[in-house]
């Protein structure tokens, strides 16, 4: 792997144009990275067919495409994750004079849609969702409009802290939010009112983003992974991410519920898996373990969820023998990642 592949600026670029995700394990991704480097050489790296069968915040793919990985198979359930995954992997940079243009122009010829303030006023003041409004459902090229759509998506996003649950707005007046006892609006308030420079900072991040992974064939599904992984041809060798979620929830599906409301011009209910956490997890990891190409390395997370680390390490061992493993303290206990090498 090139030392440009993660340098610190590079790496900082990609973490600003990736989907910012509650719970996910991009904070781990520059390490996994590296501890795979260490088992196949970055120079093999445009023979490998990396597959991350739920691809939350995009960032592996993005790092292994930076660091020369040539094909790409990247699927997750969850909308906004496909879309974030078809803007970065699209290869169609934005245009800021077109982006100022339809933020700023009185009036704009849009798709059809209702105004995503009629049902997302409780978290969204009028001229935030405008703005996505403005973007999103912009008349552009059918090429162009993933990379339009994702650059509203991280406008809205950017208006919810990481890690954190929304906020409803308890009154729509500036001065009002200003003077809210219970919650700082600042930050809110600030954004909101300085569109262009918010906007111009996600535009050169997403084109530059765009441009270093230029060079990577990607091919985006939008599966549950357990049906999925059993009709992909991985060719060999392959390093596939078996990383399901972890507490039995149908998170994948709607795990950001304004998010995906928005993206779907209408509220949507939240979602809830009908098997146990435990079965979840099991019939995800396994059909994807046991997909795998004999000789090729699979990634895996455990230990905060249905299963503790010891029994997420006993599936794992029926398929491969771990090569590679961090655990670290996180909230609900004791989790990490392997790298199993398929046997």
């Amino acid at each position: 792997m090139s030392r440009s592949a993660l340098s610190r600026p590079l790496l900082s670029v990609l973490r600003r144009a990736m989907l910012p995700l509650d719970g996910s394990i991009a904070e781990y991704v520059p390490d996994i990275v590296r501890a795979y480097a260490r088992l196949v050489p970055a120079r093999q790296w445009p023979g490998v067919t990396v597959v991350d069968l739920t691809a939350g915040s995009c960032l592996l793919p993005l790092l292994f495409a930076a660091g020369g990985a040539r094909r790409l198979v990247i699927n997750d359930l969850a909308p906004r994750s496909q879309l974030a995954a078809q803007a970065l992997f699209g290869g169609v940079t934005l245009s800021w004079p077109e982006v100022r243009r339809r933020v700023t122009a009185r009036q704009q010829r849009l798709r059809r849609h209702a105004p995503s303030f009629h049902f997302a006023s409780d978290y969204l003041t009028e001229p935030v969702a405008a703005i996505f409004d403005r973007l999103y459902y912009a008349a552009v090229p059918a090429r162009e409009r993933a990379v339009y759509q994702y650059l509203a998506l991280r406008w809205v996003l950017g208006f919810s802290p990481v890690d954190d649950s929304w906020n409803i707005l308890p009154t729509h007046d500036a001065r009002q939010l200003r003077d809210d006892l219970a919650h700082d609006w600042s930050p809110y308030l600030r954004r909101m009112r300085r569109p262009l420079p918010v906007l111009r900072r996600l535009v050169d991040d997403i084109n530059r983003t765009i441009i270093r992974v230029r060079g990577a064939r990607a091919v985006v599904h939008g599966e549950d992974m357990l049906t999925l992984c059993r009709r992909l041809d991985y060719g060999r060798p392959a390093f596939v991410v078996a990383n399901p979620p972890t507490r039995g929830l149908d998170e994948y599906v709607i795990d950001d519920q304004l998010a995906h409301s928005l993206m779907a011009n209408r509220w949507l209910p939240l979602s809830r898996s009908r098997e146990t956490p435990e079965a979840f997890w099991r019939r995800r990891v396994e059909a994807a373990l046991a997909a795998v190409p004999i000789g090729s390395h699979a990634l895996v997370w455990g230990g905060d969820g249905a299963l503790s680390w010891r029994e997420s390490a006993a599936v794992w061992s029926r398929y491969g023998v771990r090569v590679a493993e961090c655990r670290a303290h996180r909230p609900g206990g004791r989790a990490g990642w392997a790298i199993l090498e398929r046997r």
